[in-house]
This record gives C-alpha cells, sequence and structure tokens, in this order.
C-alpha cells in the first residue's frame, strides 16, 4: 500500500517562514471557481513549488470525480487523478511580510472525509502553518457589479474578530454541510486556528470561471494574514468580464429585465440575507423597483438565455491551445 501522502524528495529544501495556509476545493463551494481558481492563479503566478499530494484511491468515487486524460503526444496519453496537492511559495524578502504561502487545492473528497480532513492537517502541519483559511465561493441572488458580498466563520474568537472587521457575515446556516466545515471542526481540536470565508457569486453566470470573486477572496486571505499577493491580472480579469455582462444586457433589455426580476425574487425568498445586505439605490438596482405582481422568470430560464454569451466566454478562458485533445 502507498503512502496516503507522499512528499516530494525536495519538499523540505524549501524553507517556508511560519507559512500561513490557503486552501479552497472544487465542487459543491467552488461557484464560478471562485476558489480553487483563486488558489490556481496564485499557484500559477508565484511559481509556486509543488511540496505534496494525497494519494486519491481511499477519498474519492472515480464514478463520482473523474481522473482526466490528457494526449502528451501521437499515440500517447496519460492519466491525471483527482487528489490534494501542496505547493509553497516564498514572499519576496524585500516585503515586510513575516509570513510565507503553504497553497492546498483538491476537489471535495467523496468518502472519508474525518480521514481527510486529518491526512491533510497533517501535511499541512508538517510544514509548520500558522493557520488555514478556507475560501470558496456560492451562487446567490446578487448582480455582477459592486463589492462582493461574503459569509463565513472561523473556529476561534481572534479570527472571528478579523472576518467581523472584514464585514464578513457570520453565517447561522444548520443543515446538510461540505467538507470544510469538518475541516474546521478537526483543526479546533489540534488548536490550529482556521477559517471559512465564502463569496457570492451571481447565478445568472454559471459555466465560467468567475475572476471577479477569487479576487475578491485573495483580497481578503491577505487582509486576514498580512501576506502582500500581487493580484492585478486577476483583477483586470474580473474588471473585464463585468464590462462583458454589462454590453449583453444593454444589447438586451429583455434580458436585463429578466435578471433584474430575478434578483428581486430571489432577495425575497432569502430575508436573512437581505437583511444583512446594504440597501441598494434605484441606480445600483438599474431602475425603478419591480411590481411584485408581475410573473418573474425563473434563474434557469435566464440562465439560458445566456448560454450562447457564456459558451464564447468559456472558449476565450480555453484559448487556442487548451481545447479537447490537445
Amino acid at each position: 500500500m502507498p503512502d496516503p501522502i507522499t512528499y516530494l524528495p525536495d519538499a523540505d529544501a524549501l524553507l517556508l517562514r511560519a507559512p500561513h495556509a490557503l486552501v479552497a476545493f472544487g465542487g459543491w463551494v467552488d461557484a464560478g471557481s471562485g476558489g480553487t481558481g483563486g488558489v490556481r492563479h496564485l499557484i500559477s503566478s508565484m511559481h509556486a513549488r509543488k511540496l505534496a499530494e494525497i494519494d486519491p484511491e481511499d477519498f474519492y468515487s472515480f464514478t463520482d470525480t473523474r481522473p482526466l486524460v490528457a494526449v502528451t503526444g501521437p499515440g500517447e496519453r496519460s492519466v491525471h487523478w483527482p487528489g490534494g496537492e501542496f505547493h509553497g511559495a516564498i514572499i519576496e524578502p524585500s516585503s515586510d511580510a513575516a509570513h510565507d504561502l503553504l497553497l492546498f487545492v483538491a476537489p471535495e473528497p467523496n468518502l472519508k472525509w474525518r480521514a481527510f480532513a486529518s491526512l491533510m492537517l497533517d501535511g499541512l502541519q508538517h510544514f509548520g502553518v500558522q493557520s488555514v483559511i478556507c475560501i470558496g465561493s456560492i451562487f446567490g441572488a446578487v448582480p455582477h457589479r459592486g463589492e462582493v458580498r461574503m459569509t463565513g466563520w472561523a473556529n476561534e474568537p481572534r479570527l472571528r474578530e478579523v472576518l467581523e472587521r472584514n464585514n464578513v457575515t457570520f453565517t447561522n446556516y444548520e443543515g446538510p454541510t461540505g467538507f470544510v466545515t469538518v475541516l474546521l471542526a478537526e483543526a479546533q481540536t489540534r488548536g490550529l486556528p482556521a477559517a471559512a470565508v465564502f463569496g457570492f457569486a451571481p447565478n445568472y453566470i454559471q459555466g465560467v470561471p468567475n475572476p471577479r470573486v477569487s479576487h475578491a477572496l485573495l483580497k481578503m486571505f491577505s487582509s486576514m494574514t498580512g501576506i502582500p499577493l500581487q493580484l492585478a491580472e486577476l483583477d483586470r480579469a474580473g474588471r473585464s468580464l463585468t464590462r462583458q455582462v454589462d454590453r449583453l444586457l444593454v444589447d438586451q433589455p429583455q434580458l436585463r429585465e429578466q435578471v433584474e426580476r430575478m434578483l428581486n425574487m430571489m432577495s425575497m425568498s432569502e430575508p436573512e440575507s437581505r437583511a444583512e445586505a446594504e440597501p441598494e439605490s434605484e441606480e445600483q438596482r438599474g431602475g425603478p423597483a419591480l411590481d411584485p405582481n408581475v410573473e418573474l422568470p425563473s434563474p434557469q430560464a435566464v440562465v439560458s438565455e445566456l448560454e450562447e454569451f457564456l459558451k464564447q466566454l468559456r472558449q476565450q478562458d480555453r484559448g487556442p491551445t487548451d481545447g479537447e485533445g490537445q
């Protein structure tokens, strides 16, 4: 039996200074790849070094979380298995930061959550992490412009104070939960400070990455830990997405009206979230208040109207070398 966690031969050669861990999981709480997109952006832009990986065999149902195949050459293919990867990044010595960065990204495990949480924390603590910050994203009745609303929780008072200062709404949700809740509970038993922050992504923009949400989550992480991050590229990508959606809604006033009605309908169905949100002006809403007696479209109807637009965005995101069979 292989070890469930494999450290690369030179993993300990990267001397991380009291690192903070930034963690994201694909799946239920990764709307628009808000969390995983942010972590993967840092892995790429900071040239983070892969340090370790978790063997997926015991933790994933491969009929639900399927491996990916890639063509590597004429008549050659390789299989990439889902699993968790640890990456380390050194913060520039010229900055005032006293901490480096440990990044972890994985699909949400299908099986043995407690064992996966324990193993993952073993790996994080192997590198001496001081705290664990999980980021993710949720589809909700929010517009595609303006400040990204966030909700979250922390397993200790100091981090809860930090979240409160950053205007993160504490969730009182009860019911079926995701893996992150299990992870925070396990971290608490170890005395390891941990928090989870989730940004809300517009539910009428689905099927494409939402860099605007990723940017907001990484800014929040930077504020919480004091680790400086270069986020200009993500900021530009988020603004570009906003402009493209703006143009679409200007060109199609009926679609804009549907979006406004859907937001109004869903906000009315979420009284707690509505009470916590800042009141919007008429200009911010994009027009006068909607008549509640008018028949409102379903989110599915609006998403269907946006399908062709999102398909074009997906093609732009993949680029010329990222298509199937490349």
